[in-house]
């Protein structure tokens, strides 16, 4: 994660007292939208059919496990079925009839991503039916399992593009890959997945074959009985006209700048989606927005330095924008995107993934340039810093392909974070022209 000061209108930051944090806490928005949210039609019947399709595997198993795999881009509601699901699931194996299959059974949700499961602690609190002990990290799970010789009933995988598909000693897996531990020691796996938010080579899943890891061997590698696939596509996340979601799907995922969106230039969108050429002068609009709407935050690729030695590093661009990236916070109760003096810092990728804003001001750093001859953007893997993201592993054999593919999807993160509205500012010039013309 990441650190930071301001140049900018800085601000005085300070430690909310306890009893401030518990009352932040119950009201947090990334917990309603997980917890409190109202399933649309189609989610609900996603979640009885894998409900479904649990109990009827669990009543026949054979000794081979099953995958359901609920795939879907940003903001398509993947985390907030999987966490009401999990919910009723728990609750059948407290609370069923003693003829029922759920009842006893030893389930487990998991997540590789320190933010999103401290979300999920935080959640477990409102539903007594759902301990802690069951909200872990996968090589937690897999370790557990492992030293007791033991199998449990159901995971459910949230994230599941964020799984490790190397040995990982410094974090204590020892195995080859998450997911296949995670077959071998459960009957029935949940899998949420997007392909297009694996962000490092030790966890890499490539749409393709022979880069990291790929999903779909996995899933064809089981009978056609114990498997079923599901892709979601209506979004949820951000509340734009279809040509701006088309716009931004363009060059987040293939590198295509279309034509600046007409919704946005009539004033026919209610999503504020700006260009902008002026670093700072972002930052300000964005200020005016946090203070009136709350949770809107500046961030960046990875591609300004940062060092975790408790040291402050600083994104700069131009003349009048200095600001810190997030520091290193496991101890916040909060997520980073509601706590109020994280307007001061930079969001990294790992600081947001996972998470809404309600703006998003979003700097394209050096590592993305612009390729005048196809209109489109030019990577350039060699500025960004993510150095841990690049460590090579055995597993990855077109390394060039894979960065830029790392980087591509860390701009489709950071661009699918804001829910009403998107800034965007290009740290290269050529870009930030080509951005700019309408």
């Amino acid at each position: 994660m990441r650190r930071a000061m301001s140049r900018v209108a800085k601000k005085s930051s300070r430690v909310m007292p306890q009893s401030q944090t518990v009352q932040r806490i119950s009201g947090s928005k990334a917990i309603d939208n997980l917890s409190k949210i109202q399933l649309s039609d189609e989610q609900v019947q996603l979640k009885a059919g894998v409900f479904d399709f649990i109990k009827k595997k669990l009543f026949n198993y054979d000794g081979k496990p099953s995958m359901y795999v609920i795939e879907g881009d940003a903001g398509t509601g993947k985390s907030v079925i999987l966490n009401a699901l999990f919910n009723d699931l728990q609750k059948q194996s407290m609370h069923g009839s003693a003829n029922d299959i759920l009842k006893g059974t030893h389930n487990y949700l998991v997540v590789n991503h320190p933010e999103m499961l401290k979300l999920y602690h935080q959640i477990s609190r409102s539903f007594p039916y759902i301990k802690k002990s069951s909200l872990e990290r996968p090589t937690s799970v897999i370790n557990s399992l492992n030293k007791t010789n033991s199998q449990c009933d159901v995971i459910i995988v949230d994230e599941a593009h964020l799984l490790a598909t190397s040995k990982d000693a410094f974090k204590k897996f020892y195995g080859d890959n998450h997911l296949k531990d995670l077959m071998e020691l459960s009957k029935v796996l949940i899998v949420v997945f997007d392909a297009k938010q694996s962000l490092r080579m030790g966890s890499y899943w490539d749409d393709e074959r022979g880069n990291g890891s790929n999903l779909q061997s996995f899933y064809d590698s089981l009978p056609v009985e114990n498997r079923k696939w599901y892709t979601l596509k209506q979004q949820f996340r951000v509340v734009a006209n279809k040509d701006t979601l088309d716009w931004i799907q363009a060059i987040s995922t293939e590198g295509k700048i279309l034509p600046f969106p007409k919704s946005v230039q009539s004033g026919q969108s209610k999503f504020d989606f700006k260009i902008w050429d002026d670093c700072g002068a972002m930052y300000t609009a964005l200020r005016e927005k946090n203070d009136e709407n709350g949770q809107c935050r500046m961030l960046a690729t990875y591609d300004f330095p940062y060092r975790l030695d408790g040291k402050d590093y600083f994104v700069q661009c131009g003349d009048n924008f200095r600001v810190r990236w997030d520091r290193y916070t496991p101890r916040a109760l909060l997520p980073w995107s509601e706590r109020e003096d994280t307007f001061e810092e930079v969001g990294s990728v790992y600081t947001i993934q996972g998470f809404d804003l309600n703006w998003a001001g979003v700097i394209l750093g050096r590592s993305v340039g612009y390729d005048a001859k196809t209109d489109s953007i030019k990577l350039k893997p060699e500025f960004y810093d993510d150095h841990a993201g690049f460590t090579k592993k055995k597993n990855i054999k077109d390394v060039e392909k894979v960065k830029a593919k790392i980087i591509m999807n860390s701009i489709n993160v950071l661009l699918t974070r804001g829910v009403k509205g998107l800034y965007i500012y290009a740290w290269d010039p050529e870009l930030r022209e080509r951005l700019n013309r309408i």
